[in-house]
């Protein structure tokens, strides 16, 4: 059974249940089942990695979210509680100490920002006090992989972004294909796959674009991954989402050197020049959709959401409290709604003051550190991974969004636990099969 929990396998039968359950409008199904099987994960197996693949997953299986305070399914309630109860009897089960981690200092110093910052908010009720618990939740998701995984478990991740990225990939194309007027849904921007919309897809994506590049370098094959990249590259700009397509834009030649750097080369750019043939034919048999996009994108203009003014408002909110901040609710809507400075690093000088900005420059060297600890394929592309969407947060929302601290802090909890390991990768990149190599699980 392990075996099997470690293999591609798993990972592609659990993807596409989640399209399935997805398309057909079953999470309410769905999600019970993955929920069930983290629980089962958590009691009965020491290193839980294999429920990592579940969590993610879920992520993408809510197709809806049309739902006021009375309909909420009762299943999302009890997602976290279930989670957090797995948590516990592994825990105590396998007598595992959860207070270790590299990012530690990190997450500490960041919880402390908080606190101070709420010396200056202008109200502290329960509302306040739920959305300081959620910073304690990433916490805790990232303290208990990083000290429950045992082993190497970096191809395995990058196998699961693949198919991630896959699976969002053809969400999209899905939803395209429902809609009755693609043209209007592109230059509207509404698309909306349930559990997020378009920036949020977009992000996701730059998060796990770089894996297919990182198995086309490594494959014998290379067009088959350079096919699935260019696909999700085609899905990122059906997005229409200005912040995700600009970030991807610094990024996308450094997976172009990462590709092209070695001897193998001349297979990869063959393979690309194909790829690229493949997409044009596809672009003049497909002309109106690709018109409607192409016509979205040229009109273009970062400041037509009113980017400018909410990052003005940032500062000012900073240069009134500049030592802690204004508080979690610094930005609040008309009804007193939580909202963010569409930019990282004005987001906490404007929450958090300079004491946070300090605070997040240590954490983001901390999480780089781990992952380039040592420079290889895998870290590098990694690397990428998550500094795309660092960049997209200099945009949009990113930092402190659960669903993408979540997966930040799983990254670093996988990178910290190779690190720790002390297995090195095979000298040959291109020895063995492309997508069936087994984790070590030694340290």
């Amino acid at each position: 059974m392990k075996r099997f929990l470690l293999s591609t396998w798993y990972l592609l039968i659990i993807s596409l249940a989640t399209l399935g359950f997805w398309a057909l409008g079953l999470e309410s199904i769905g999600i019970p089942l993955f929920l069930a099987g983290m629980l089962l994960v958590f009691i009965f197996m020491r290193s839980v990695m294999p429920s990592i693949p579940l969590l993610l997953n879920a992520l993408f299986m809510i197709s809806q979210t049309e739902w006021d305070m009375q309909s909420i399914p009762v299943f999302l309630y009890a997602a976290p509680i279930v989670i957090i109860i797995g948590f516990i009897i592994h825990v105590i089960r396998f007598r595992v100490n959860i207070f270790k981690g590299k990012m530690l200092l990190g997450i500490a110093l960041m919880f402390l920002a908080m606190l101070l910052s709420s010396m200056n908010a202008a109200k502290i009720d329960l509302n306040y006090i739920f959305y300081a618990a959620i910073g304690l939740v990433y916490a805790l998701v990232y303290l208990f992989y990083v000290n429950t995984l045992e082993g190497d478990y970096r191809d395995y991740l990058l196998k699961m972004l693949l198919l991630l990225g896959f699976l969002i990939s053809a969400e999209i194309l899905i939803y395209y294909l429902r809609v009755e007027d693609f043209a209007a849904d592109i230059e509207n921007k509404r698309i909306n796959l349930g559990w997020g919309f378009s920036n949020y897809i977009a992000t996701y994506l730059i998060v796990f674009i770089p894996a297919a590049f990182y198995y086309a370098k490594k494959s014998r094959v290379p067009i088959i991954y350079l096919g699935i990249a260019a696909f999700q590259i085609i899905m990122l700009l059906f997005t229409a989402s200005r912040g995700g397509i600009v970030a991807f834009i610094p990024i996308f030649p450094a997976l172009i050197v990462y590709l092209l750097k070695g001897p193998h080369w001349r297979r990869i750019l063959l393979s690309g020049v194909a790829i690229l043939g493949a997409i044009a034919v596809i672009v003049t048999v497909f002309t109106d959709p690709f018109q409607a996009l192409f016509s979205r994108l040229l009109v273009m203009q970062l400041d037509d959401s009113g980017r400018f003014a909410i990052w003005q408002d940032a500062l000012n909110m900073f240069y009134r409290h500049p030592l802690f901040g204004g508080g979690i609710f610094a930005r609040v809507d008309d009804l007193g709604g939580y909202r963010m400075y569409h930019n990282t690093f004005l987001h906490v000088l404007a929450t958090f003051g300079a004491f946070g900005l300090v605070t997040l420059i240590i954490q983001l060297v901390q999480m780089f550190r781990v992952i380039l600890k040592s420079i290889n394929p895998m870290s590098l592309i990694l690397a990428i991974s998550v500094l795309g969407a660092q960049l997209h947060g200099m945009i949009d929302n990113i930092y402190f969004m659960p669903q993408f601290m979540v997966l930040f802090f799983i990254i670093i909890a996988v990178m910290e636990n190779a690190n720790a390991s002390h297995v090195k990768l095979n000298t040959s990149e291109n020895g063995g099969s492309d997508f069936d190599a087994s984790p070590s699980t030694s340290r």
